[in-house]
């Protein structure tokens, strides 16, 4: 995939997470990761990868809970 900022930006709220989490995350600050939402600043190579890590696993857990509803009636409830 190509990390341009509308995708980080959709990546991030697909996860739930908010500028912090995904700083926190991909270890760098906020500040940086608003900058490159609104691309003002390129990902550099580790950063790009990191991205593609997440956006499979949020696919796989996607994926899971497709074939498990149980999962989400479980995790609703709590």
């Amino acid at each position: 995939m190509i990390w341009d900022n509308e995708n980080i930006r959709g990546l991030r709220l697909r996860l739930g997470w908010s500028q912090s989490d995904l700083a926190r995350r991909l270890k760098m600050n906020s500040a940086r990761v608003g900058q490159i939402e609104m691309g003002l600043e390129e990902l550099d190579t580790e950063t790009a990868q990191s991205l593609e890590l997440l956006s499979r696993l949020a696919d796989t857990l996607a994926a899971e809970m497709t074939r498990h509803p149980q999962v989400d009636s479980e995790v609703s409830g709590r």
